[in-house]
C-alpha cells in the first residue's frame, strides 16, 4: 500500500509540474498583449504566478520574464485605472509589497507605491459608501494594512490625516478586521477559481488572470 501511494504521489507530481509548465509557455506568449493591469484578472496577478513558479522551478528565466511585466505595468498605469483592489491601484500597490516584502523583488517600496498612495488619498474614506474588498473601502484597508511597515517608518506618502480618516471610516463601517497576515498569500484570491486543469484541457480558452483564470489554478499548484 506504501509503494502505491508513493507511486500515486509520483504520477500526480509529474502531472501538476506537466500543467504548470504548459500554463507557463502559455502565458509567456499571450500575457504581453493582455491591456487589464489589474490583480484579479490581468497582468499584475500574472507577475505572481511566475514570480512563484520561478521559485518553484529554480529558473531566473521565468523570474526575468515577472520583472518584464512588471516593468510594463509601470509603463502603461495611467489616469483611469480604478483605486480599487480587484482591478485597480489598491490590487496592484498590495502586489508590489508582498513582492517585495517575500524577497521576490528588490526595491523602495514605499518610493515605488509613491504615486499610487497619492492617487490613493485623493478619494476621502469617509465619503466611500461601497464597503466591499473588491471594490470599495474593505479593499483599501487591506492595502494600507500590509503597507504598515513603511507607515511605521514613516516613509510612505500617506498622511496621518488620511490614515485617521480612514481608522474612522473603518470604525463606522464596522468592518471586520482579517486575522490573516496582509503580506502573507491571500487565500481569497484562490479560493473561488473552479477551473479543473487536466493534461488534455485546452487551456488557450480561457482567461490568464488569477479569478477563474490559469495563473490562479498555477499559484493554487504552488501555494500550500
Amino acid at each position: 500500500m506504501e509503494i502505491e501511494n508513493k507511486n500515486l504521489n509520483n504520477t500526480l507530481k509529474v502531472e501538476k509540474g506537466n500543467i504548470l509548465e504548459r500554463i507557463a509557455s502559455h502565458l509567456i506568449i499571450n500575457a504581453s498583449f493582455l491591456p487589464d493591469l489589474s490583480l484579479y484578472h490581468g497582468k499584475m496577478g500574472i507577475v505572481l504566478f511566475f514570480a512563484h513558479y520561478a521559485r518553484y522551478t529554480r529558473e531566473t528565466l521565468y523570474d526575468d520574464f515577472a520583472g518584464e511585466l512588471l516593468d510594463e505595468i509601470y509603463e502603461e498605469i495611467h489616469t483611469d485605472i480604478p483605486v480599487n483592489f480587484e482591478s485597480g491601484l489598491c490590487g496592484i500597490g498590495w502586489a508590489i509589497e508582498y513582492l517585495v516584502w517575500n524577497k521576490f523583488a528588490e526595491g523602495d517600496v514605499a518610493e515605488i507605491l509613491e504615486d499610487i498612495d497619492l492617487r490613493i488619498m485623493e478619494r476621502d474614506p469617509l465619503r466611500i459608501k461601497d464597503l466591499r474588498l473588491r471594490t470599495g473601502l474593505a479593499g483599501i484597508a487591506y492595502y494600507v494594512a500590509a503597507h504598515i511597515p513603511d507607515i511605521n517608518k514613516n516613509t510612505t506618502v500617506l498622511d496621518t490625516g488620511y490614515l485617521r480618516n480612514l481608522q474612522e471610516a473603518i470604525c463606522k463601517a464596522e468592518l471586520k478586521e482579517k486575522r490573516e497576515n496582509q503580506l502573507s498569500f491571500p487565500a481569497f484570491l484562490l479560493e473561488k477559481n473552479t477551473i479543473e486543469i487536466e493534461n488534455d484541457t485546452d487551456i488557450s480558452t480561457l482567461p490568464l488572470g488569477i479569478t477563474n483564470g490559469i495563473s490562479g489554478v498555477g499559484l493554487k499548484y504552488m501555494i500550500k
